[in-house]
């Protein structure tokens, strides 16, 4: 019987990292968006292409994904506590 390859889902690819496209749809945003995110190195990839002079395959680690998820997030910023106001006047003789 042959054997089957399928498709890991988005979610599973703790041992061989993530594809561009993988990414792609992850994230919703075009191939050039990905590429670009490597070529200024907001996202780390390792290049698996057996021809390193061809097209690179890139493939990026979970753990370089969840860096740049985490440096790309919008956080609420931090709250400042206000300092209270003293009164003006001090009230030698209360009522």
């Amino acid at each position: 019987m042959p054997e089957v390859y399928t498709s890991l889902p988005v979610g599973g690819h703790a041992a061989c990292g993530y594809s561009v496209a993988d990414l792609c749809a992850r994230w919703k945003v075009g191939q050039d968006k990905i590429h670009g995110f490597i070529r200024r190195g907001e996202l780390v990839a390792v290049n698996v292409a057996t021809n390193l002079a061809g097209r690179p395959q890139w493939r990026i680690t979970p753990e370089s994904v969840a860096v740049f998820e985490q440096r790309r997030t919008s956080a609420p910023p931090p709250k400042v506590k206000r300092a209270k106001r003293r009164p003006d006047v001090v009230d030698y003789f209360p009522d």
